[in-house]
């Protein structure tokens, strides 16, 4: 099976393990790496030691202990979020910008834990830590990535960004942490959970449309593609309307002008979130500007009063199995909170 490469294969250390149970070379692969243990070179590095995995990934090889001490993640998303929801040593990692750097869905960051600042990236800093991997999303890594794997074995993955499907980017962190069957455990409480939701709302989901809108610093955007929320609720089965279709593929917004509001009618219900990043009173004037007027009181969506705000830590922050959950609960609140 010939994969796009972007989309390497994931070839388990052992016959059969878990990446090997699912299949992952059947599916795709989509999350980013292949770990090759004695079949490849680990170039510099040499090869993996006996207690090691070499790990070929989108950027290059690197060989990763089998249970890393001293964990960095430049990656204030899914590295960040996944790492605290599995317990790993986690030292450092980059984090959001505002007033919450690390989402309160996520559990506490160990005491030790250095926060690096959002896209703040200070290599020297970095040696003073002496971690014993570093982890990033292939956007974030790439163009550091020879200086970063002289520091220490750096391993990098595709996120929404590059198109990949959160779950399996999620899988892909995990599996380079080396917790592989404790993130299928959480996955499948994900699943079992949105399974509740689906089965709670099964009729308001199949009688409305429901449009997510995203208030940034200076328009209006409907959310869509890859973007975490938006998956959210394609996982949950929500319908979209007509003007929320993309241009393309590689698009992840539909931008809504002053005067285009009216676009939005064809949407039953209306979840919407302000800023994103950990900045939400930025967006407090574009939120303004956009409500105030009489297009956004005609809406259908706005007359029925199905209109509800969710949190952008979550819904566009989110990249892990807790904010899943927190997206799905609060889906779960607002849907049974809708007028019928």
């Amino acid at each position: 099976m010939l994969l796009a490469p972007d989309r390497p294969r994931i070839v388990p250390a052992h016959p059969r393990s878990a990446l090997d149970r699912r299949g992952f070379l059947a599916a795709g692969a989509l999350a980013g790496l292949t770990a090759v243990t004695g079949c490849s070179p680990a170039g510099p590095a040499g090869d993996a030691p006996a207690d090691g995995r070499t790990v070929e990934h989108p950027l290059g090889t690197a060989v990763v202990p089998a249970a890393p001490q001293r964990i960095v993640s430049l990656d204030s998303n899914g590295g960040l979020q996944v790492a605290l929801e599995l317990g790993v040593p986690l030292i450092a990692s980059e984090t959001l910008q505002g007033a919450a750097p690390v989402p309160p869905y996520l559990p506490a960051p160990p005491a030790d834990f250095t926060p690096l600042g959002f896209n703040q990236l200070n290599l020297e800093q970095l040696v003073a830590m002496g971690p014993d991997l570093i982890i990033g999303n292939t956007s974030r890594v790439e163009e550091h990535y020879d200086r970063l794997a002289a520091i220490a074995p750096t391993v990098a993955y595709a996120n929404s960004g590059s198109g990949a499907v959160w779950q399996e980017a999620v899988r892909t962190i995990g599996d380079v942490l080396g917790a592989e069957e404790e993130i299928e455990r959480r996955l499948a409480g994900y699943t079992e959970r949105l399974d509740q939701v689906r089965s709670a709302h099964a009729g308001l989901l199949d009688r409305y449309t429901v449009t997510l809108l995203r208030f940034t610093t200076d328009e209006l955007r409907i959310v869509r593609g890859q973007v975490f929320g938006s998956a959210i609720l394609a996982d949950a089965g929500a319908t979209r309307p007509p003007s929320t279709e993309l241009p393309s593929p590689q698009e992840t917004h539909v931008p809504i002008g002053d005067e285009s509001v009216g676009a939005l009618a064809d949407a039953d219900v209306l979840l919407y979130f302000l800023g994103g990043g950990g900045l939400v009173d930025q967006a407090d004037e574009t939120f303004e500007r956009y409500t105030t007027g009489g297009l956004w009181e005609q809406l259908p969506a706005v007359r029925a009063g199905r209109v509800a705000q969710v949190d952008p830590l979550a819904w566009w922050d989110g990249y892990s199995v807790s904010a899943g959950l927190a997206c799905l609960d609060e889906l779960d609140r607002v849907l049974g909170d809708l007028p019928v």
